[in-house]
């Protein structure tokens, strides 16, 4: 049995499902107030899958907020089944490849592609220290030299995508 039939990569309520569990641990945040203790979810018949309402500032909000999915109309579980492609995957892999995978237009290949690799290659950026404003000229950052053999380096990347992902997810 293959990862990719499980329910978060075939059906789309347990995509949401999957996505709240790892992005919202102790359950929903409101992204615009962080509010956690006054939302209820939206069960209504024209209601959108994972919709939840806060109470304290009156928005409406999903899991997509604020992530690499936001402002995407690509369902959830094409999503996942990308990051799962790219997670397993010994070299980066190019739209063409997801395209054919995935059964997605080449637009939506080059989308996908652009913005999970900047998702997983932003963990790097967010980890750098921010100085003071005026401390004089920004230092340049040059990437450190690498310590481990470049298949190893491969290898925990690859390892770890998925974490990386997800914790790409959560505002800094």
């Amino acid at each position: 049995m293959s990862l990719l039939s499980l329910a978060c990569f075939r059906n789309e309520e347990a995509a949401y499902e999957f996505v709240e569990s790892k992005v919202w641990p102790r359950g929903p945040v409101c992204p615009h107030c962080q509010e956690s203790s006054n939302i209820r979810k939206l069960n209504g018949s024209s209601t959108r899958i994972g919709t939840y309402k806060c109470y304290g500032c009156l928005k409406p909000f999903t899991v997509k907020i604020g992530t690499v999915f936001e402002a995407s109309r690509l369902p959830l579980h094409v999503w996942l089944q990308s990051i799962y492609l790219i997670a397993q995957a010994d070299h980066v892999v190019p739209a063409r490849e997801l395209e054919r995978a995935l059964g997605v237009s080449p637009k939506t290949a080059k989308v996908l592609t652009y913005r999970l690799q900047k998702a997983i290659y932003s963990s790097v950026a967010r980890i750098r220290p921010s100085l003071p404003a005026g401390s004089g000229p920004t230092p340049r950052l040059s990437m450190p030299p690498r310590t481990e053999p470049r298949s190893e380096a491969l290898e925990r990347r690859r390892a770890t995508a998925l974490e990386d992902i997800f914790s790409a997810f959560h505002p800094v």
